[in-house]
């Protein structure tokens, strides 16, 4: 079900890049402005100039942080910054993580996944009409994948997993520990042999997105329109992925907290929340999440005008008729709960306000901080969607409401890319 191809990634040259580990970032969508800066300053070929340029208020149509990523990637090209390798290739990645004080190696293999009706990456979550605009504007530019789509399948008895391990005994061609103390390795693999057991075993296994959703949907997009303008295909026709196998090393889901700012009448929204919730005060962030963890049934902790809540739903009845016209398999789904209940029946948010009004955000501590600086007006913290849910909901046709999970870690960008 899955038609993996190898390519000839285009990689940082070591010989020009002295210090290749200053040069990677994380996916765009999760670097915050202070980030972007400091990624900025952290090296002078860091991926961050590709991936999410500085705007400034003098672009326009010829000249815009699409176009200079662009231009600056045909520099970074023609300069000898960044080198296509001479053989097609698959990629493969170990991340070396602590998660809920257990230590986790992750391993998986960069390579691209086309585009047919039998080969597709199963998606969980609906996506956003901005982030994509973003992406497809960039992809015109650059004509590239800059990062991979974040993707894991199943193996129950490991199969890819005991052909890529043997690679992993020799030296990386990278080798780092990031900010989060999470150890990276990067191998090449263009053995044929090798290649083609990989490739043989991937088209038995259904492919799910765990992370990258906006990117899949524009690359696919992308292919559509380059297949109608010249009339045939070419490299477009495909994604570069990041695929790994679903067990417990290997996912680790966070949940994704959110922050509603410039709702109206927000004092007497909170207040009706009572009417649904039983609202129990908490002492403060970690006695919230405690008692929100020990909650059998649906639970969301709050944070409004600093002081910290668990609100448990009153009635399963009223649940249910307020989630009748939800996909079944959301309605035992914490963060779908607040999506229908709290943030469409009580706030009366419709899609687009939706999209303007909430942002997300990992960082409980950084949630907390914007509502006591007033940038957000109320935080929520639902309770985290198990990967298990992930992988029932892609298979059943139905996606869960936008940034629902948080695959921790998340894959670099800038170790490998895919040019067409």
């Amino acid at each position: 079900m899955a038609e993996i191809i190898p390519f000839r990634g285009i990689r940082y040259n070591p010989k020009v890049v002295k210090k290749i580990n200053d040069i990677f970032a994380p996916p765009y969508d999760v670097i915050s402005v202070k980030q972007q800066v400091e990624l900025y300053r952290k090296h002078q070929f860091n991926i961050i100039r590709l991936i999410l340029g500085k705007q400034s208020k003098q672009d326009d149509t010829q000249n815009n942080r699409y176009t200079r990523a662009g231009k600056l990637f045909k520099k970074w090209m023609e300069t000898g910054i960044l080198v296509k390798d001479t053989s097609a290739s698959i990629y493969i990645y170990t991340q070396n993580y602590s998660f809920e004080g257990k230590l986790k190696k992750r391993i998986g293999f960069f390579a691209r996944l086309k585009f047919k009706k039998d080969s597709i990456c199963l998606p969980h979550e609906l996506t956003l009409a901005k982030p994509k605009q973003d992406r497809v504007k960039l992809m015109r530019q650059v004509h590239a994948n800059l990062s991979p789509i974040f993707s894991f399948f199943i193996d129950e008895k490991n199969d890819i997993e005991k052909i890529l391990k043997p690679f992993t005994k020799k030296k990386p061609l990278i080798n780092f520990k990031d900010k989060e103390k999470i150890t990276h390795r990067f191998w090449q693999v263009d053995d044929n042999k090798t290649i083609d057991k990989v490739r043989e075993l991937m088209k038995k296994k259904q492919t799910f997105i765990a992370d990258g959703h906006h990117r899949y949907e524009v690359s696919k997009s992308y292919f559509q329109e380059m297949t109608k303008k010249k009339g045939s295909k070419g490299e477009f026709d495909s994604v570069m992925v990041y695929f790994t196998g679903f067990n417990d090393q290997n996912l680790s889901v966070m949940p994704t907290h959110r922050l509603v700012r410039d709702i109206a009448g927000i004092e007497n929204k909170i207040k009706t929340l009572g009417e649904y919730f039983k609202v129990s005060i908490m002492a403060d962030l970690k006695a919230m999440f405690s008692s929100q963890s020990k909650k059998k049934g649906f639970s969301l902790g709050m944070c409004f005008k600093n002081k910290f809540y668990v609100l448990e739903m009153k009635d399963a009845k009223l649940l249910s008729k307020l989630m009748r016209k939800t996909p079944v398999q959301w309605r035992r789904l914490d963060v779908a709960m607040l999506n229908t209940v709290v943030f469409k029946h009580i706030f009366k948010l419709n899609e687009k306000q939706k999209e303007e009004k909430i942002s997300y955000t990992r960082d409980s501590l950084f949630a907390v901080e914007c509502v006591k600086k007033k940038k957000a007006l109320v935080a929520f913290f639902p309770n985290t969607t198990k990967a298990e849910q992930v992988t029932k909901i892609a298979l059943s046709g139905s996606r869960m409401p936008q940034k629902s999970t948080y695959f921790y870690p998340k894959p670099v960008t800038g170790l490998v890319i895919n040019k067409f």
